[in-house]
């Protein structure tokens, strides 16, 4: 008995000395679990905050703009002549500039998503940019748009690192509408569209198409492209009505600047970005970048936040302003909030006054009240989406709090 009593006791104090040395060892190591908590002591201070949020980011108001682009995009005409899809195109190539890429105030605005939804493909081609498998399309009268394919249905949870998974559709489609609701329409238009692989697409594919191509044994058509992750085993096809689902994205005839994102992520498991370990890392941007930029990159940061788009390694700009191009990886995990997309906002600190006024006008719920009245949007969105972009609105609130007292209390913040 006294043998095995001394035996427990040796154990016990074996355990404990391993215990302790572990601990001790992670505070010394700079391990990604070290990381892991420093992140957490942020999150804490902003979920604090959002504990502790008044009553002013309850009180809903009318959103004008946005509601004068509802009747907009809701009056469309017909279109019958090739002359006239000529003219709609044109009109939507010209809207880009420093200001927007939509113009969401357009009476024709309406009549361009019917027209896209709608219009003849007479071309068909493999589009190289990007990792992931998508579609060049020229529509009648010669608008290219750009397919991204349904690989999930919208319940679908993707499960793992913010940028896991392939492109969501839907996500490009939100983002769009998001875009209108913050009053910074960066983002090309973009509608969900039904096309046929066997019927609208193959008869006008160019070669190195049809070379990715090939039919099932129950008939159905599928490809599977050339890109990085592009693979004969893993085809889009079309369902058994031969038809496809996925985004039409306008491709404006532009030529937009690309840089890397001082926010980009490693996409290495276990091995963290600086600024993922820095506090101190708006320090070096500030010293690389202008004012202007920083603030455009706190913008994208918000809206890709709001959308859970933690794949922003490179950004685009046009006549020096940063739009918001490629937004298919939103809407992976709804009960997943990636606070460190807010990175550029929490570790500088600063936000335009335009944005804030924006954010403050979604309050009330008009976030999910506005985003339910855009077309078609039970497609692509989920209630539970819907409920985790609200809660991620007064994650930002709570932010701009937690930036206010590290101000020591600055009531306006400001570069």
């Amino acid at each position: 008995m006294y043998r095995r009593k001394s035996i427990l006791i040796v154990a016990l104090l074996v355990i404990t000395l391993f215990f302790f040395t572990l601990q001790y060892l992670q505070l010394l190591l700079p391990t990604p679990k070290n990381t892991i908590k420093f992140r957490s002591e942020i999150e804490d201070l902003i979920y604090q905050e959002l504990q502790e949020l008044d009553d002013k980011y309850n009180v809903p108001q009318r959103l004008v703009k946005v509601e004068e682009f509802l009747g907009n995009i809701n009056n469309f005409t017909g279109f019958t002549k090739i002359e006239l899809l000529s003219e709609l195109w044109k009109e939507a190539n010209f809207w880009p500039s420093a200001q927007f890429l939509t113009n969401i105030s357009s009476t024709n605005i309406g009549t361009i998503l019917n027209a896209l939804k709608r219009t003849r493909i007479i071309k068909a081609d493999l589009d190289n940019r990007g990792t992931q498998l998508k579609l060049l399309l020229t529509l009648l009268g010669g608008q290219q748009c750009i397919f991204k394919p349904k690989w999930y249905d919208k319940e679908k949870i993707i499960e793992g690192p913010v940028y896991a998974g392939k492109d969501r559709y839907g996500s490009e489609i939100v983002a769009f509408y998001l875009s209108v609701l913050l009053n910074k329409p960066l983002v090309p238009v973009s509608v969900e569209r039904n096309i046929s692989l066997k019927y609208d697409v193959l008869p006008v594919a160019r070669m190195r198409l049809l070379n990715t191509s090939f039919e099932k044994e129950d008939k159905r058509v599928c490809i599977y492209g050339k890109c990085f992750y592009c693979k004969p085993a893993d085809p889009i096809c079309d369902n058994t009505h031969n038809m496809l689902t996925g985004a039409l994205i306008f491709n404006i005839k532009k030529t937009f600047s690309n840089y890397r994102s001082p926010w980009q992520r490693t996409y290495k498991k276990g091995k963290n970005a600086i600024w993922q370990d820095d506090q101190n890392y708006c320090r070096s941007v500030k010293s690389k970048l202008n004012k202007k930029r920083i603030l455009d990159l706190i913008d994208t940061a918000i809206f890709d936040f709001l959308i859970q788009n933690g794949d922003r390694h490179h950004y685009e700009t046009l006549d020096d302003k940063v739009v918001w191009l490629d937004n298919g990886k939103g809407f992976g995990n709804p009960n997943v909030q990636h606070i460190d997309i807010l990175a550029p906002l929490y570790q500088c600190c600063i936000i335009r006054e335009s944005t804030w006024t924006s954010l403050q006008n979604l309050s009330g719920k008009n976030l999910v009240r506005y985003m339910k009245l855009m077309p078609n949007i039970e497609n692509v969105l989920t209630e539970q989406h819907l409920k985790a972009m609200e809660e991620r609105l007064f994650i930002i609130y709570a932010t701009v709090q937690y930036c206010r007292k590290k101000k020591s209390g600055n009531k306006k913040i400001s570069l």
